[in-house]
């Protein structure tokens, strides 16, 4: 296969949790539920924008861009763009999902979408491009290029200190589903130079020792974005209809949830993907301010980054809201054709 005329689209799902109808609608469906409502999962750090002109300058073979965004959409974007596909909920999930204010089914229905090229990459609204990419990146031979990195699930930090919050055991159910369908040694048999790669680095040393396991243990998430083939949605969907659709039918985020995550691995579970090295240090869980992280952007030694709101206290989230503005608007000035 010719991935040079491979069409990719991209795939983001945004939502302003500052929006008042927005907030009003969730609570209405929310009652005395107990949900993941930590500010932190709906704080905008404004930053779309960049996303927007880093898909433009970074990755202009782009195919489509889907923007799933169930609301009004930012008043600075150009929705007549060409490549542009504004998608809200009804577009594509099933009306028996609906409203959902959890991004699972959002996700895991992605493969409903009219158009949707057979290869994409989905984004969460926190994860950016820094520097040009070709489409090897993404694919190569029409497989997704990914790593499979064994990492025992932590179940220690599934509890959190938060009374308010749920207790998270979502990559204990990915685990739970993926050894129903799939034998770890017989895929281990079948593929095992993919799982057993040097580009892996230490990856691969740790991949070793956990091959004496009966089961898969859980795999190491890098947070980035994620290259998809949309048949595995499609065989997701037959063989592991039960928990997508119990989960699509949680309006809110529940601990018997499985997530996006499911679909990758079985992926990597049937050796559909070509390994590629682990991008280090492109996660970040944003706690305080942090200058590591501004320079990290201005050195541009990754190709992507991950900006996760880890609960930041709202003095220094101002502070690094600023930071991460000016660095962006450093690495990306110019304003997009995405942009009005």
């Amino acid at each position: 296969m010719n991935d040079l005329h491979l069409p990719i689209d991209f795939v983001i799902a945004w939502v302003d949790g500052s929006d008042p109808e927005w907030q009003k609608k969730k609570m209405a469906y929310a009652g005395t539920d107990v949900t993941d409502a930590r500010v932190e999962r709906y704080r905008d750090w404004a930053l779309l924008r960049y996303w927007f002109r880093g898909v433009e300058a970074f990755t202009p073979w782009v195919n489509r861009v889907w923007f799933i965004c169930d609301q009004p959409v930012p008043g600075w974007l150009n929705t007549r763009h060409p490549k542009l596909c504004v998608l809200a909920h009804q577009d594509y999930i099933p009306h028996q999902y609906l409203p959902t204010f959890s991004s699972h089914p959002i996700e895991l229905n992605m493969h409903r979408i009219p158009g949707l090229a057979d290869h994409f990459v989905y984004f969460n609204d926190d994860t950016f491009l820094l520097r040009p990419l070709k489409q090897s990146f993404f694919f190569r031979n029409g497989l997704p290029c990914d790593r499979a990195l064994l990492n025992p699930v932590p179940t220690c930090d599934l509890k959190k200190d938060d009374p308010n919050s749920r207790v998270f055991t979502i990559p204990l159910n990915d685990a739970e589903y993926l050894n129903r369908d799939f034998s770890f040694r017989k895929c281990i048999r079948e593929h095992p130079l993919k799982w057993l790669n040097l580009k892996y680095g230490s990856g691969f040393i740790r991949n070793l020792l956990l091959c004496v396991w009966p089961r898969f243990v859980g795999f190491d998430e890098p947070h980035l974005p994620q290259a998809y083939v949309k048949k595995s949605f499609e065989e997701a969907w037959v063989e592991d209809a039960d928990i997508l659709d119990a989960t699509s039918s949680h309006r809110f985020r529940s601990d018997q949830d499985v997530n996006q995550w499911l679909i990758r691995h079985r992926q990597l579970a049937q050796g559909a993907f070509v390994p590629a090295k682990p991008i280090k240090k492109a996660y970040y869980n944003i706690t305080s301010y942090d200058d590591q992280l501004l320079r990290t952007i201005s050195r541009l030694k990754i190709p992507m980054i991950c900006l996760n709101d880890g609960g930041i206290s709202d003095d220094d989230f101002e502070r690094m809201k600023t930071g991460l503005a000016y660095m962006f608007e450093t690495l990306l000035p110019q304003k997009s054709r995405f942009e009005v």
